[in-house]
């Protein structure tokens, strides 16, 4: 690709250089041209002035002296011819030439001479001048000179040897540049070409025998581009090998660990009721752990089918019912913990997700509330933001969340909440395995949704969850399932006491 690209800026390169190069060396060669043709012109029709009395009288020994003195200080061979028998003067051009006769007979019938062409440094050496002498009505003889151009073209190459100096220091000039800039915009792409073979090297799965993935990208384009697109190619399928293979692992180990702990839990039931009464309270604790265990384990499965794509299926669901549905449901929980839970949701709220997905998401978030701020107001609200997504937002005023911790709280096993940490000293922390919001979190973007959390005005936590959004019309209420709105919970403004 580099040297491509350097062919494609030579060629540029040179058409640039070029465009002004061969303007500027014909009008070097214009200029000096037009100044020879004019001096040469001048000169014989001085001469011409000076030769009248001699084609006529043939006595003139001033001008025998000047034509000797011109050749001499030239050389330039000038001739004069009489039309009135007087004898020809010359000093040294041959009368009996072609060219010189056809110019001597254009001048003597009073006709002009064709216009030198352009000079060139391989133009020929001389170019002859005739001149007419007498008035238009009567011709008495003619003036001709053998002008050398050797000194013009001397003058013309010299200028042309300038022009082509400074073309070549142009497009050195112009290479060093190209070269500067193809390094500087392929430098970085070899060296990004590099480390995504280096990174693929070191990855689980990494393809060993060359072989492209499936849906490998179009191959085309330069060699460095055909090698970053292999690279890439590469590390991709590595990549979502990887990942993959990272899914099944968390899913089978919960899986193939739920039979032991099973049976463990089996033999610690039976084990309590054969203990002396001093050590059922050390039972009691190891089937607690195993409990919680299990409960690891299922969060564990559930994060694993969280966290795999799906594609999309259209459906749509209502957000505003599933939420009275699942606030419904959670009120007597909120009531145990002293919590007063409250919803405000308008009619109606299509959200482009299934109904099952919603419901694990906002149980979640409600149970996070319930549990982290136990005797504190939580409320619940949808809205519907037009042209964008549904939003739904669980706000508590609980002691919320260290700042530093709000990005962290959908990390796996993170528990950062104050008053959870500060509980967990005195034995009471409130139980929980610290995958929830992680799964949440997962089913929300799997959804093409996402979900943060911020801190609530005057003090607690604010989950804000947000939805893809979906027509109104492509909605559909049922009086049944998730559509289902209960009968007298809600008011005027979807408050459920």
């Amino acid at each position: 690709m580099r040297n491509r690209l350097l062919i494609v800026l030579a060629v540029l390169a040179v058409l640039t250089t070029a465009t002004f190069a061969i303007p500027l060396a014909v009008a070097t060669a214009e200029s000096r041209t037009r100044e020879f043709i004019l001096s040469r012109e001048a000169d014989v029709q001085r001469l011409a002035g000076l030769a009248e009395n001699y084609v006529v009288a043939g006595a003139d020994e001033a001008l025998n002296e000047e034509l000797t003195s011109y050749t001499d200080l030239y050389a330039e061979p000038v001739a004069v011819i009489s039309t009135r028998g007087v004898a020809p003067r010359s000093t040294g051009l041959d009368l009996s030439s072609a060219e010189v006769r056809a110019s001597i007979s254009r001048a003597v019938r009073n006709q002009p001479d064709p216009t030198p062409p352009l000079l060139t440094p391989w133009s020929p050496d001389t170019v002859l001048f005739s001149q007419p002498i007498g008035n238009d009505a009567q011709v008495a003889g003619a003036v001709v000179l053998a002008a050398s151009t050797a000194d013009a073209k001397a003058d013309i190459g010299r200028g042309w040897l300038a022009t082509l100096a400074a073309a070549i220091a142009a497009l050195l000039v112009f290479g060093v540049i190209a070269h500067a800039v193809s390094r500087w915009v392929l430098l970085p792409l070899q060296r990004l070409s590099g480390r995504v073979r280096d990174l693929t090297a070191g990855l689980p799965f990494a393809p060993r025998t060359g072989a492209r993935p499936a849906a490998a990208l179009p191959a085309g384009g330069p060699p460095e581009l055909r090698a970053l697109t292999r690279s890439f190619d590469a590390m991709s399928a590595a990549v979502i090998e990887s990942t993959a293979a990272q899914r099944r692992l968390v899913a089978d180990t919960a899986h193939q660990l739920r039979n032991p702990l099973a049976a463990l839990q089996l033999r610690l039931d039976v084990l309590e009721s054969q203990v002396d009464a001093d050590k059922r309270p050390s039972v009691e604790r190891a089937a607690a752990e195993a409990e919680r265990l299990n409960l690891i384990l299922g969060d564990l499965l559930s994060l694993a089918r969280a966290e795999t794509p799906e594609v999309p299926d259209g459906e749509v669901c209502d957000a505003a019912a599933i939420a009275v549905e699942r606030v419904e449901f959670w009120i007597p929980a909120a009531n145990r913990s002293g919590s007063a839970l409250a919803l405000h949701a308008p009619a109606s709220v299509p959200a482009a997700l299934t109904a099952h997905t919603l419901e694990q998401i906002l149980d979640v978030l409600i149970d996070n509330a319930c549990k982290y701020a136990a005797g504190a107001q939580i409320e619940v609200a949808v809205e519907a933001v037009p042209g964008a997504a549904a939003t739904i937002t669980v706000a508590d005023h609980g002691p919320g969340v260290r700042g530093e911790h709000l990005d962290r709280l959908t990390e796996r096993f993170f528990r950062g909440t104050d008053t959870a940490d500060q509980a967990g000293s005195a034995g009471t922390r409130p139980g929980g395995t610290g995958l929830g919001l992680s799964i949440a979190a997962a089913l929300a973007e799997r959804s093409g949704g996402s979900l943060r959390f911020e801190g609530t005005e005057g003090g607690g936590l604010t989950a804000v969850l947000e939805l893809p959004a979906a027509a109104a019309a492509e909605a559909t209420m049922n009086d049944d399932g998730a559509g289902r709105l209960s009968a007298g919970v809600t008011d005027q403004e979807g408050r459920l006491p």
